[in-house]
């Protein structure tokens, strides 16, 4: 019967001896498992927020470059179409002064006069048709693009919201993880009261399985713009090509052959560009001939002049300054052409679309995401082993010998079966 009983004592004490150990693990993993969801938390904001909010800064930042652009050039043209418009104006001004022909005599000098006032005239004529038609359709169709790009930009900033969201819900994790892991603690030194019952039954469960919840949505979520972000840039230029093809109805033809000029790198040069050129040429050559005019005229004097061309000294005086007037103006409309074509060509625009798509898109964006679904990803892993091993969370209820040597009823330790 000794023996029997010192047999009964010694596996009563191994058991209890493997159970202990078994609880130990069972804390062990839970322990672990919640510093890694707290870990993975930490990467979730200091990566992948971080590296998206930056992303979003960086787009953010290029669609107002692109906005400030877009209303810059828009005002460019508008002031080379008002000082088209005054160029026009002024020489209508002088022609009824003087006459059509400018001056009427049979001399050299209102030949000379007469000729260089005619070609002043054609080269007006000319560049006042070119400027309609080259830039009347550029001054919507940039109006158009900055208003596009500023709607972008409300849109995310609103975006930017939704990660605050995600913020918020990682840190209520971290907080329900600390609270489980305090709760543990107290379990681990076989302590139950209504403190712990209340987190574990009534608090922690509910709430902790809902944002569980909501992070398995983000991280299926994060997954899709993952893979969709990364299908977009293995060649990101080609897709933004074949958008602009497809959607080019919806610009001017002059604006959609720009836009696919700046993706392919200054590749497919446009004709817009030469009409540019072509228009800053005639411009030139018209100042030329409004300062050759100019330079007769100052040369002769008014009196001469009035005297040569049949004009009374006031026409004569009004030819004169009306002349200057066109030869200012239109040193005014050479700049405004020069500042325009330099705004928008390629290697003005095309670092703004590369670090738009490449950098902040490409890179930034996509590596963001990439942390976002591994971190959110690892979290909900380690949440579902916190699940399975909640068992930490209560004290330990152990089988206790009556007299007899039966076991008796399963109590808590700390409780006396109370």
């Amino acid at each position: 019967e000794n023996f029997s009983v010192a047999g009964t004592d010694l596996d009563q004490e191994k058991q209890e001896k493997k159970f202990n150990r078994k609880a130990l693990m069972v804390r062990v993993v839970f322990v672990i498992s919640g510093i890694c969801v707290m870990i993975s938390g930490a990467l979730f904001y200091s990566e992948g927020v971080t590296s998206f909010v930056n992303s979003l800064n960086a787009v953010q930042y290029s669609l107002l470059i692109v906005e400030n652009t877009a209303l810059e050039s828009r005002n460019l043209t508008l002031s080379a179409l008002e000082a088209k418009h005054n160029l026009v104006s002024g020489l209508n001004e002088t022609i009824s002064e003087t006459g059509a022909n400018f001056c009427q005599g049979s001399d050299q000098v209102a030949t000379e006069i007469r000729e260089a006032g005619q070609q002043l005239v054609s080269d007006i004529n000319a560049m006042s048709s070119a400027v309609d038609e080259s830039l009347k359709s550029f001054s919507t169709d940039l109006m158009k693009m900055a208003n596009m790009a500023s709607e972008m930009n409300e849109n995310l900033q609103t975006a930017s919201g939704f990660f605050y969201a995600l913020i918020a819900i990682s840190i209520v994790i971290v907080v329900l993880i600390c609270i489980m892991l305090a709760v543990t603690f107290f379990s681990a030194k076989d302590i139950s009261n209504c403190f712990t019952k209340c987190v574990t039954c009534a608090l922690i469960w509910p709430v902790f399985i809902f944002f569980l919840t909501l992070s398995w949505i983000f991280t299926t979520l994060f997954l899709v713009f993952s893979l969709a972000g990364s299908d977009f840039c293995f060649k990101p230029d080609d897709i933004v090509l074949a958008f602009l093809n497809k959607n080019k109805d919806n610009f001017d033809s002059l604006i959609s052959a720009m836009l696919i000029y700046y993706v392919s790198g200054c590749v497919v040069f446009p004709e817009a560009l030469n009409d540019i050129t072509h228009l800053i040429t005639m411009v030139k050559t018209m100042l030329a001939a409004a300062n050759d005019l100019a330079d007769n005229i100052a040369s002769d004097g008014v009196d001469d002049v009035a005297t040569s061309c049949g004009l009374d000294k006031a026409a004569a005086t009004a030819l004169q300054n009306g002349v200057q007037v066109i030869s200012v103006v239109s040193q005014d409309l050479e700049k405004l052409l020069g500042s325009f074509k330099g705004i928008i060509s390629c290697q003005n625009i095309n670092p703004i679309y590369t670090s738009l798509v490449h950098d902040a898109t490409c890179t930034e964006a996509v590596n963001g995401f990439n942390w976002l679904y591994g971190s959110c990803f690892a979290l909900c892993i380690c949440a579902m082993t916190m699940i399975t091993f909640r068992a930490a969370l209560y004290p330990v209820k152990r089988p206790e010998l009556d007299q007899t040597g039966l076991s008796a009823p399963l109590l808590s330790s700390k409780n006396g079966g109370h």
